[in-house]
């Protein structure tokens, strides 16, 4: 019997739609989710490792950050005005194939006085956006 034939006798009258994505994609701990924390702890430890390091333009930073969501089907919208002496922002991205899935990023990036860039970065909800976004004001507050 050839293949062709296999597939053409193959009864896949039993397999119901969608079947196979609550098979791979539980909703649980296994899931592969931003709703998951285990995946979101996952993700901002692989950022921290990733932006270990002096990068010598923004856009190195930024592309280092863009891969790391990549692997967890996030696209970030691309920031083509990245500012040469720095720059703290935080928007919303979304996760690939899921229904309004999304979560928020945090993008912190600074020039050095050695002349190379320093990053930080993080996803989260919006509470902790709001905490990361005036934790940045108060050290500023007791600077001056």
């Amino acid at each position: 019997m050839r293949f062709k034939e296999y597939l053409q006798e193959l009864d896949l009258s039993g397999v119901d739609d969608g079947q196979a994505e609550k098979a791979h994609e539980p909703t649980g701990e296994g899931s592969s989710q931003i709703t998951n924390p285990k995946i979101r702890m996952e993700i901002n430890f692989r950022l921290t490792n990733e932006l270990y390091g002096p990068f010598l333009s923004p856009e190195g930073g930024i592309q280092s950050i863009r891969k790391v969501l990549h692997r967890y089907g996030f696209d970030m919208p691309a920031l083509y005005d990245a500012d040469p002496e720095g720059d703290e922002i935080a928007f919303e991205i979304e996760q690939f194939g899921q229904d309004n899935l999304a979560t928020n990023i945090y993008i912190l990036y600074y020039l050095t006085d050695e002349g190379h860039y320093e990053f930080f970065a993080e996803v989260g909800d919006d509470a902790r956006m709001d905490e990361l976004m005036t934790e940045g004001e108060e050290d500023n507050e007791e600077i001056e």
